[in-house]
């Protein structure tokens, strides 16, 4: 996989391996009945009640301690101050950050469709503090309509309603991705489109025949759990059906803090509900969050692109609608550990995500003993010299596919020097053929050891990497293959790889290996060294070996590997 390639720019195209099995419509994978739903409601602070005002004009080293058990309206401004610490002050409940507000006065419009005024143009809008879909067409059952033709600036589709302006739309220009333009008029059956998306997409040209929805429009809330903004009245579809009364709490597109461009912020003991960004820390330095609680992030919960010395710790972070932890470009000895974070990328219909931990090229990050769970693309990104141990993966790859549950790149072609250690990562990508549990696309130097993978559509991939060492590891119940090693350019680059001392145990067919090469399977023979591992399997195929299907005996001899290696039928 090179989709996820790079800093947020266009990357290149997937690996040829990985294009042979790529159907025309990607789907997403259902959640794994093993892992919590993310549809569960959080629950929402007491908007009935008077909210307090944040401070305002804070001067730099000051300490803001709010209130314990009170719930503060609006956006904690803390752009370009240094050293100020936000903190809870008092036992009796953390103290709430929220731009979100209490919506009432509601009256039945049609149906089950209830409306009431609003004074804002929502960016969410929660019932019962779970997250609903913003009204959009096709309905959720289908998903995606496939356009007839598409431009920079234009996308025909005979829609069933001209009345586009206004509206987004969302198309998927490869497997990895979903982008987002601005509709500003439709006409003859084509809709005209603004240039560019939002800033927490891409930018990934429109062409051909894409998949695509579009959302946003009073008219396409025909479902429950559907909203939609019209002439200045919130209209919804409880998912119950019944009345929204005393249940609503609509956001504006407001951060919970604001803390662009600061330094030496500590964020302690907080909650951030119902933000766009719970913390939005672009360029920040030295931001500290610790037991800090963040959920229903319209956008990220954290958000540090061009910062460095994020250090996140204790947190819990849920329902993001992108990334719970973004530093898409720049980071650098980054920290998030004892964390649980859940449901990054999954909230209301498909949209894009880069991975719920996403350090995409920060050096000398740590990440440890997080618990990542229903993410909608990758569980947890790293770089080089990167440390990432004792986590948790559990569902990853759930909306978007050519994905992995832990995920590491380089365009560089130098080593990462990365271990991955004492990880458990399951349920990655259901029934998919591109997920795997731990991705290694084009990198080298990584050492894999210790951890344990299991039921996901692929147990690990080296793509175009050399210098790994894969040691120490349990794999299981993978869905197709334990491990896959392919090589796809026109110089070798899959050499000098390790497998030994690993674990593996194949009951549902699976292959123990599957490695192929556009080179031939000269070049498949000098892929790795494979010894002491301990291989149980009652499939018929142990290897496929660049199309070659073998069973064990057969793997030995044509590659003279795993003189030292067990293996027990099943």
């Amino acid at each position: 996989m090179t989709g996820c390639g790079g800093s947020g720019s266009p990357a290149a195209t997937p690996s040829a391996s990985a294009a042979a099995t790529t159907g025309t419509t990607p789907a997403a994978s259902a959640a794994p009945s093993a892992v919590q739903s993310p549809a569960e409601a959080i629950a929402a602070p007491d908007l009935t009640q008077p909210a307090l005002a944040l401070p305002a004009n804070i001067a730099n080293g000051s300490v803001v301690s709010l209130q314990c058990g009170r719930t503060y309206s609006g956006t904690l401004d803390l752009a370009g101050k240094s050293n100020v610490t936000v903190r809870t002050e008092g036992g009796c409940g953390k103290a709430v950050i929220t731009p979100g507000q209490a919506i009432d006065g509601w009256s039945l419009y049609q149906g089950n469709i209830y409306s009431a005024p609003i004074a804002f143009d929502a960016a969410q809008v929660l019932v019962d503090g779970q997250p609903l879909a913003r009204a959009h067409w096709p309905s959720r059952s289908q998903t995606w309509a496939r356009a007839g033709s598409s431009s920079g600036a234009s996308l025909a589709y005979p829609m069933p309603n001209g009345d586009l302006a206004g509206a987004t739309l969302l198309f998927r220009p490869n497997d990895w991705a979903i982008e987002a333009r601005t509709i500003t008029g439709y006409s003859a059956g084509s809709m005209s489109l603004a240039s560019t998306g939002k800033v927490s997409f891409d930018g990934y040209a429109l062409s051909g025949q894409p998949d695509f929805y579009v959302e946003g429009k009073l008219w396409m809330l025909d479902e429950p759990g559907e909203w939609a903004v019209s002439g200045g009245r919130l209209y919804v579809w409880t998912a119950d059906g019944k009345s929204p009364q005393g249940r609503v709490v609509a956001s504006p597109d407001r951060d919970g803090i604001n803390a662009r461009n600061a330094q030496g912020i500590t964020v302690d003991g907080v909650s951030i509900y119902a933000a766009a960004n719970g913390i939005n820390a672009l360029d920040a330095k030295n931001l500290r969050v610790t037991a800090t609680d963040i959920a229903n992030s319209s956008e990220n919960g954290i958000l540090n692109s061009g910062g460095s010395g994020l250090y996140v710790d204790g947190a819990s972070i849920r329902n993001s609608r992108h990334d719970a932890i973004a530093v898409k470009w720049g980071g650098g000895g980054d920290t998030v550990r004892n964390s649980t974070i859940d449901a990054s990328g999954v909230i209301g219909m498909p949209t894009n995500a880069h991975a719920a931990v996403n350090l995409t090229v920060g050096v000398g990050s740590t990440v440890s003993n997080n618990t990542v769970t229903n993410s909608g693309y990758i569980g947890i990104r790293a770089f080089r010299n990167a440390s990432v141990t004792q986590n948790t993966v559990d569902g990853a790859c759930m909306v978007l596919t050519d994905c992995g549950g832990m995920y590491f790149y380089t365009d560089d072609g130098q080593a990462l020097n990365t271990v991955v250690d004492g990880n458990t990562i399951a349920n990655v990508g259901g029934s998919q053929k591109l997920a795997w549990a731990i991705d290694l696309d084009a990198a080298s130097g990584v050492t894999v050891s210790n951890n344990t993978i299991t039921a996901s559509a692929n147990g690990m991939q080296l793509h175009d990497g050399g210098g790994n060492t894969i040691s120490g590891n349990r794999f299981s119940a993978s869905r197709q293959a334990h491990i896959q090693m392919d090589e796809d350019g026109s110089a070798p680059s899959v050499r000098n790889n390790v497998v030994k001392n690993n674990v593996f145990t194949s009951k549902n067919g699976e292959e123990t290996y599957r490695i192929s090469s556009t080179l031939g399977a000269d070049s498949v023979a000098q892929f790795a060294a494979y010894s002491d591992n301990a291989y149980t399997s009652s499939s018929a195929t142990f290897a496929n070996f660049n199309g070659e299907l073998l069973n064990y005996t057969q793997w030995k001899a044509r590659t003279g590997q795993d003189a030292s290696s067990t293996f027990q039928a099943q």
